[in-house]
C-alpha cells in the first residue's frame, strides 16, 4: 500500500491511501515508525481521509501509535475519518482513544 508522509511546519502527517487491514499493515507500520523518527517522537498527524475501512489489526496498531506516544500535547491526531472508520472505532469502544479532527488542517493547527 502507498503510505505519504507530508511535512506541515514541524508536524509530521501520515496518509495511507488504502483501507489499513492486516495485510496492508506492514506499510502503514513503517511509515508510523518514520513519522516518529522524523517528528521527533512528537508531533504527528495520521490523515484517515482515503481509508475506506479498517480491520482489528488496524485497530490494534492505532491503539499503539496512541499509546507509544508522548502524552499531553503530543498525543498523535487522527483526522478526517469517514463514516464507517468512525462507527467502527465507536463500535469498538475506541474512539474515546483518540483525539480526533474534522480536517488535516486543523489537527495540524492544534498543535500549535
Amino acid at each position: 500500500m502507498k503510505v505519504d508522509l507530508e511535512t506541515h511546519g514541524s508536524v509530521v502527517v501520515i496518509v495511507p491511501r488504502d483501507a489499513i487491514t492486516e495485510a496492508t499493515l506492514a506499510d502503514v507500520s513503517a511509515a508510523t515508525e518514520a513519522a516518529r523518527a522524523q517528528s521527533g517522537g512528537g508531533r504527528m498527524v495520521l490523515d484517515m481521509g482515503n481509508v475506506a475501512f479498517l480491520d482489528s489489526a488496524a485497530i490494534e496498531h492505532l491503539l499503539s501509535f496512541a499509546g507509544t506516544a508522548s502524552r499531553g500535547p503530543l498525543v498523535p491526531r487522527l483526522a478526517a475519518l469517514n463514516e464507517t472508520v468512525r462507527e467502527t472505532l465507536s463500535l469498538t469502544e475506541t474512539l474515546p482513544r483518540f483525539s480526533i479532527y474534522d480536517s488535516v488542517e486543523s489537527a495540524v493547527r492544534s498543535y500549535l
